[in-house]
């Protein structure tokens, strides 16, 4: 009974604030602001235009390493603590296993975001 009185009290206040930040705040509406960007250009183009997938890839590649770099605070600050070369070895097996993954993204191109015209993957493979 309790949590369902809280809950109706709390989504009341929920309510509450946000029916007061509408009425007490100060609305300045000018054609700038009303405008899609506030930098005062007139949008240009489609805004569904195509993105090259590159860009998707490298997005995505930086948030995968970044993620594996997080995991490396928590090792630094307890490895001291454990004192084992176990830990040790353990942070160095990451290591190695994210370099490898990046020398292995490097070498296929996955980094690169300007690519040749297929005339010269012709001939570059031509030459090979």
């Amino acid at each position: 009974m309790a949590f369902l009185l809280t809950s109706v009290i709390l989504i009341a206040l929920v309510g509450v604030l946000y029916l007061v930040s509408f009425w007490a705040s100060i609305t300045n509406r000018t054609i700038e602001k009303l405008s899609a960007y506030e930098c005062g250009l007139e949008p240009i183009g489609d805004a569904r235009m195509k993105f090259d997938i590159l860009y998707y890839v490298i997005g995505i590649l930086y948030l995968i390493f970044d993620l594996e770099i997080i995991f490396l605070f928590p090792l630094a600050t307890v490895l001291f603590s454990i004192g084992s070369l176990l830990a040790v070895w353990v942070v160095m097996i990451f290591l190695i296993i994210l370099t490898i993954g990046f020398l292995y993204e490097w070498f296929h191109g996955a980094l690169e975001i300007v690519t040749l015209p297929t005339i010269y993957i012709y001939y570059i493979s031509i030459m090979l």
